[in-house]
């Protein structure tokens, strides 16, 4: 999914995030001003929760700033999809070759490999010809 430069911060996506990131900032400040009133009346707890609130804020500003500029094609399920199918596109074919000789070879060397695969091939043969059309995946 190509995106001109000025789509990252007026998509939908993006506005979500603004509104997300206008909403937390603040928040994560206002908390911060609050725990260090409770600091300054004698709570020491408050102090550590003063400055675990910035650091929250800081992150959503980083979350933020990554959920502007990822492309939702190339991370997540959908990436993985993506560079799958273009592995497959491109070495699928090259792959399939090395790795049918390679057993192609190995079965000379060893007949009883060429005898268990044959067996195997046949399993499978008749496993796919018993499966009920009800009980297959769609």
């Amino acid at each position: 999914m190509k995106t001109r430069r000025g789509e990252i911060w007026t998509s939908r996506r993006a506005l979500w995030a603004h509104l997300a990131i206008a909403i937390w900032v603040p928040g994560c400040s206002l908390a911060c001003w609050w725990q260090v009133q409770v600091a300054l009346s004698g709570d020491d707890l408050g102090w550590v929760y003063s400055v675990m609130w910035p650091c929250f804020a800081v992150f959503g500003i980083v979350f933020w700033w990554h959920l502007l500029h990822d492309d939702p094609e190339m991370i997540g399920t959908r990436g993985l999809r993506r560079s799958q199918r273009t592995a497959e596109g491109h070495a699928g074919a090259e792959e399939r070759r090395r790795s049918e000789e390679a057993i192609r070879l190995a079965e000379e060397q060893d007949p009883e490999l060429a005898a268990y695969n044959d067996y195997l091939a046949e399993l499978s043969r008749q496993d796919g010809a018993r499966i009920r059309p009800s009980t297959r995946r769609r």
